[in-house]
């Protein structure tokens, strides 16, 4: 008997560290996202009232060309992905480190940020930020807002790939957005595959800007 009880304590102790390691990730991802919407919103209010406060003919002005990509830190703000149909809105961190995409879901490193024109990737989690996205469709709209615009997109094609099929992630020579997450979503274990969701750009809002402040 005292052999089942201490098997018992010691099990007891398990859980309750099993249980206590989940929800510190729970509310540690459910901080980031407070924090960084907040963030996020200030930096947005504040564009808004610089663009109101611009003179209407400064539209005419040739706006700025930045070809090459900031270097951002691993777990920086880009911004706030949002598929109104499907229910999804996450912050969007710089990386894909499994601390950041605990947090949110990531830009992955050497494919273009929203302003430019080129294939912005941001990858994600099926069980987590993206689960909800194995129920996207074609001409889906997505928006990407940034602390310096909102990006407009339609989703063109999904696909499942292997994970070596980086392809999807090159510059398809017009802005696009490419989101990846791992496949089948209900697979246990390391899912042997990717889900990519292709969506091309539809608009910008009139106060975008060709750089990250």
């Amino acid at each position: 008997m005292p052999a089942i009880r201490a098997i018992e304590r010691l099990l007891l102790v398990i859980g309750l560290v099993c249980l206590g390691a989940v929800a510190y990730a729970y509310f540690a991802a459910r901080f980031t996202a407070v924090e960084e919407n907040r963030r996020l919103d200030e930096a947005v209010r504040a564009r808004q009232r610089r663009a109101e406060a611009t003179d209407s003919f400064a539209s005419f002005a040739p706006r700025a060309t930045n070809p090459a990509a900031p270097k951002l830190e691993e777990g920086a703000l880009v911004g706030r992905l949002d598929i109104p149909r499907i229910g999804i809105s996450s912050i969007v961190l710089e990386g894909v480190e499994p601390a950041t995409l605990r947090r949110g879901v990531g830009h992955i490193p050497g494919t273009g940020l929203p302003f430019q024109q080129g294939n912005v990737g941001i990858a994600g989690h099926r069980d987590s930020f993206f689960r909800a996205l194995k129920d996207v469709d074609k001409d889906d709209l997505i928006e990407l807002t940034t602390p310096a615009a909102t990006y407009r997109y339609r989703v063109e094609w999904t696909r499942i790939v292997e994970p070596e099929e980086t392809a999807v992630l090159a510059d398809p020579g017009a802005p696009a957005l490419t989101l990846v997450t791992c496949y089948p979503f209900y697979y246990i274990g390391s899912a042997p595959e990717r889900f990519v969701v292709r969506a091309v750009r539809v608009g910008d809002d009139a106060s975008a800007i060709s750089a990250f402040p």
